[in-house]
């Protein structure tokens, strides 16, 4: 799909008064990891985690809030959006790990 026309279609979803669905909301994370590449960082390693935590963000509505989504889904999706930001946080030095207890 041509990205101008879901950036339409999106802002033309966004402009309805009724809720957004699962698939919206991924549509606008995409498009904001998007407008990001456009956004002069002050600290360049900002970037891409904020491109990452959007990317989860959408990830985890899409499967868990979609219309055929399932309970039992989630714990591949936790694993998935917890494999993703451990990656993003080790490019910063850091590292996501269970909490003990």
């Amino acid at each position: 799909m041509d990205p101008s026309d879901l950036r339409a279609d999106l802002a033309e979803r966004l402009a309805n008064s009724t809720p957004i669905d699962a698939a919206t909301f991924n549509a606008a994370c995409f498009m904001l990891t998007r407008a990001l590449e456009e956004l002069e960082f002050t600290t360049p390693e900002a970037a891409p985690l904020a491109r990452r935590l959007l990317r989860v963000a959408g990830r985890i509505v899409i499967d868990t809030a979609g219309p055929d989504s399932a309970p039992d889904v989630w714990p591949n999706t936790r694993e998935m959006a917890l494999q993703w930001i451990d990656e993003a946080l080790q490019a910063l030095g850091y590292e996501a790990r269970p909490v003990e207890g």
